[in-house]
């Protein structure tokens, strides 16, 4: 082509490692390839602190060490006594912070959630990948520990209905007449 001063020639240039030609084709020019992968930095949640009964909705974010990108649906295992929930990921792909969506369900409970073990984030068929195409590193904070959930957080499931245990009053049995006042307690577990 020209461009009125002179020609531009588009080159397709092969580099071959076996050959040495003694010719720096462009000194200003670095390549590096990104070959660290991501890992996790620590668990939490943007749901406030506090006690969660049935239909409770909580979030529960994972951040990485930098962006990551997700397919299909990834999977954290939560640590709710004997029922442990499997919860998907919903949100958060091409950023550093994955958001999975937990709602309490009847027979869970924790005086401090957590999830399972650091080995609780699986891929479920899926991908964590970060944009140079490094798979990510699924490893939590070990339960408790710094950067886990129940360190971050203080978020308590309970779902056990209270029950009366007993019925009991201040004044011995007998009959009462119009406008006498009694006390009743009631106690619950």
């Amino acid at each position: 082509k020209s461009n009125g001063i002179g020609s531009i020639y588009d080159l397709g240039l092969t580099l071959n490692n076996s050959y040495n030609w003694g010719i720096d084709l462009c000194p200003s020019l670095a390549l590096s390839a990104d070959t660290t992968a991501p890992v996790v930095l620590g668990v939490t949640s943007d749901t406030s602190n506090g006690l969660y009964g049935l239909g409770g909705a909580i979030d529960i974010r994972v951040s990485f060490s930098e962006p990551v990108i997700v397919t299909g649906t990834p999977q954290i295992t939560l640590e709710t006594g004997a029922i442990d929930p499997v919860v998907n990921y919903v949100s958060g792909s091409g950023t550093n912070t994955l958001v999975f969506n937990y709602t309490v369900a009847a027979g869970q409970g924790s005086a401090d959630l957590d999830y399972v073990a650091s080995s609780s984030l699986v891929l479920n068929g899926g991908t964590i990948r970060d944009p140079s195409s490094n798979n990510a590193v699924l490893t939590l904070p070990s339960p408790g520990a710094t950067g886990s959930l129940r360190a971050n957080k203080d978020l308590v499931i309970d779902t056990v209905q209270p029950t009366v245990t007993s019925i009991t009053s201040t004044r011995p049995n007998g009959t009462y007449e119009v406008d006498d006042i009694i006390d009743v307690r009631v106690a619950f577990s």
